[in-house]
């Protein structure tokens, strides 16, 4: 019986992390605009590279919250060097050959 996962899914952490840089940016952003200050570009900028770099957090909170059935999770590694035996012997031959020249 698999685990159900309500609220923000699997990876609360990269989720938090994601909206913690975003309130981040956009408060620096906010600090930049409204505050006054001589360097304010400098705050506009650093805010909006903030709100950027958290997309990072949000790929890995999508990307962990992705579910996969377990008939879908099959080993295909056998089914490969099964599929192309002769090619792998060609391109195996061919290697040796090339390495041995070397030597």
């Amino acid at each position: 019986m698999e685990k159900i996962y309500a609220g923000v899914g699997r990876c609360k952490c990269s989720f938090w992390f994601a909206v913690a840089h975003d309130i981040l940016g956009v408060l620096i952003m906010m600090v930049g605009v409204f505050g006054g200050l001589i360097i304010h570009d400098l705050f506009i900028y650093a805010g909006a590279i903030i709100i950027f770099l958290s997309l990072i957090w949000w790929v890995f909170w999508y990307a962990g919250n992705i579910d996969v059935p377990p008939e879908e999770l099959e080993d295909d590694v056998g089914k490969m060097k099964l599929k192309n035996r002769g090619i792998s012997q060609v391109v195996r031959r061919a290697s040796s050959r090339i390495r041995s020249s070397f030597r």
